[in-house]
């Protein structure tokens, strides 16, 4: 399952480029539906445009928050520079103390092995050596892509040494595929691409295609291979993926729900 969440500005950077390992909230009901391996969204505020997806790795549970700053060091909550009574104080804005002896609070760890950034297309700069290789590799690519950018479609990304190592692309309910005809709702890949080898990536992102499919009451996805490319069939295979049909020199692949 993906939940979401909202961070302010800061404490989203503390995630992804800090060393904040831990989100921390009060134990309500929308908190106690998350478990070990799903998935967390925190949407980056104001603009909720810039988003961030990684895994649950362990959930552990306090009573209060200044028993949890006891026991878990600020270095892992926020930032070194913030001390415990500064992210106490902010905390206990949000969350009263009658709110944490009603709930109880839990500290959610944080898988940063691989961080998902998720953000429109056209806040991504298309010109790198990832989008050059898909634009050598298809005709009117280009043209496909400013029609991406002018619907303002998400991208799912990877980075490493400052570029761009992955990216996944899907078109959620498809409503006019000529490739796939099968009845109900439908997610199609669009675009799966991975550079960074051997970090599991892939595997993440098909997992969250699969987690994506899950809240939107998705009945199929499918993707379409070029028949050549025996590395993406062979592991899309292993991931439970069918063939569909062949058309040209693009085979069809799918996956039910």
């Amino acid at each position: 399952m993906i939940h979401v969440m909202k961070l302010q500005e800061q404490y989203f950077n503390y995630i992804k480029l800090g060393t904040k390992e831990y989100e921390i909230r009060l134990n309500d009901e929308k908190r106690r539906n998350i478990k070990v391996g799903d998935f967390l969204e925190f949407q980056k505020e104001p603009l909720l445009e810039d988003k961030m997806i990684l895994k649950v790795k362990d959930l552990i549970y306090y009573d209060n928050f200044s028993d949890l700053l006891n026991d878990i060091d600020n270095y892992y909550l926020a930032d070194k520079d913030i001390s415990k009574n500064e992210l106490l104080n902010d905390l206990e804005k949000f969350y009263p103390i009658a709110k944490q002896n009603k709930y109880g609070v839990v500290a959610i760890k944080l898988d940063k092995s691989n961080i998902v950034n998720c953000t429109s297309i056209k806040n991504i700069d298309t010109n790198n050596s990832l989008f050059n290789e898909l634009r050598n590799s298809y005709d009117n690519f280009d043209t496909w892509l400013n029609k991406m950018i002018l619907n303002k479609v998400d991208v799912f990304y990877t980075e490493g040494k400052n570029k761009i190592t992955s990216i996944l692309m899907l078109k959620i309910n498809e409503t006019d595929s000529q490739q796939f005809d099968f009845e109900g709702n439908i997610i199609k890949i669009r675009t799966l691409i991975v550079n960074d080898k051997n970090r599991g990536i892939g595997s993440l992102y098909l997992e969250l295609v699969d987690q994506i499919a899950m809240n939107n009451n998705i009945d199929y996805i499918y993707l379409t291979v070029n028949d050549n490319n025996n590395e993406l069939i062979n592991f899309i295979k292993k991931h439970d993926y069918q063939e569909y049909k062949k058309i040209n020199n693009e085979v069809v692949y799918y996956k039910k729900q």
